[in-house]
């Protein structure tokens, strides 16, 4: 039912359009306020917005998530012309565009786990799950590489709004083609909206709905220890993005910021690409995920030869991926239907919640022991993370 090539891209324009636009609204709001403090208060929206996703996820599950993908990428369109025009003709009302690109956020927080979720109503055979979700993986990694390195081209001849207005047709393209390939799928609302009035009241089925996420996933021995493994690594991931720049700011070279990123990325299009020929298996998604932690501490012994750095972060690439694909793959063939916006929304929500705290910490720590704390410590969160899921019996 689903048109895979038109699937694909949608996937590849929209994903173009969000790359751009989050480098390229990031630099503009720096140039517009001259504030890192409102730049870091307008990152810590988006933040808090990915973290309450648990929240989305009941209302998600009662809606059909054809409806919910096509009409959540709709309103990010309007919203991005909205967003261009403000930063075209209004340049000054900045409170303004982070008040759109805060909703836009938001919008993309019910678009990503339905447009997931609806791959379980059109694929059904496990392996044709895992190559699908292999080569979205390919595409939103290559759309992040590309889109970083374009962003960078693309402002040096036009202007941020310019650039915002391709965005915006980008992501209309990628609704188009949205369109084309959930055509044949039916758009029926799912379970959960049977079951809406069991609890009693509006507020009391909402906050059941919430908690029956989590229950379910703590009933399932594989979900229950991946959640907590993505706990640990909430608090790892972020510390982790705060080593690179400072030790491209130690050896003085302001481009590597960007190298370390493309590198990590090419190493995550290279395990999707490899996770797409394999079995989906609990022992291998914990084997990958135990890993993932050499390369990350191996590079207390390398970290000043920029060249091995640079090798490790692309390694750690590879196995992250696999780990990452193959667990979507469980989640999408195991998980009923009516239950999956919110156990996408549940993982993401812990995905995200250690960010904040760990951000904070690891600042202060960059600031008084140096990088080889902070590398140690988020191998040592990763490592423990991987055996965790290693030890499921009977997986």
């Amino acid at each position: 039912m689903l048109n895979k090539k038109a699937y694909l891209a949608s996937r590849l324009a929209c994903g173009l359009g969000n790359s751009l636009y989050g480098m390229v609204f990031i630099w503009w709001l720096q140039n517009q306020t001259k504030s890192s403090s409102i730049v870091g208060i307008c990152n810590a929206i988006f933040s808090v917005t990915a973290a309450l996703s648990i929240f989305y996820g009941p209302i998600i599950d009662r809606q059909s998530y054809k409806k919910v993908s096509i009409y959540s990428m709709l309103i990010q369109v309007i919203l991005l012309f909205g967003l261009t025009y403000v930063i075209l003709f209004s340049p000054y009302n900045y409170l303004l565009a982070i008040v759109i690109a805060s909703v836009l956020s938001i919008c993309d927080e019910f678009f990503s786990p339905a447009d997931r979720a609806i791959l379980s109503e059109a694929i059904l055979n496990e392996d044709e799950m895992t190559k699908i979700i292999s080569k979205v993986n390919v595409v939103d990694q290559l759309v992040n590489v590309g889109g970083t390195a374009l962003s960078g081209a693309l402002l040096v001849f036009l202007l941020s709004g310019q650039i915002m207005l391709v965005c915006s047709f980008l992501s209309l393209i990628g609704l188009i083609f949205l369109n084309i390939a959930l055509r044949k799928i039916p758009d029926s609302a799912n379970n959960l909206s049977s079951k809406k009035s069991q609890k009693g009241s509006v507020v009391a089925s909402y906050v059941y709905s919430i908690t029956s996420g989590y229950q379910y996933i703590r009933k399932n021995k594989f979900l229950r220890r991946y959640l907590w493994a993505g706990v640990l690594y909430s608090f790892a991931q972020p510390a982790l993005m705060l080593v690179l720049p400072r030790v491209a700011q130690e050896a003085g070279n302001a481009s590597l910021y960007g190298t370390f990123y493309i590198m990590i990325l090419l190493g995550i299009i290279l395990g999707a690409m490899i996770a797409g020929k394999m079995k989906a298996r609990i022992k291998t998604i914990g084997l990958a995920w135990l890993l993932s932690s050499i390369p990350i501490g191996l590079m207390l012994l390398f970290k000043s030869n920029l060249i091995a750095f640079c090798i490790l972060l692309f390694l750690f690439g590879p196995v992250t991926s696999i780990h990452n694909v193959l667990a979507e793959s469980i989640i999408q063939t195991t998980t009923p239907d009516d239950y999956l916006a919110r156990v996408f929304t549940t993982i993401r929500t812990t995905a995200y919640i250690g960010g904040p705290i760990s951000s904070v910490l690891a600042g202060l720590l960059l600031d008084h022991t140096g990088s080889e704390v902070i590398i140690l410590i988020s191998s040592l969160l990763i490592l423990i993370g991987g055996i965790n899921i290693l030890l499921i019996k009977d997986a």
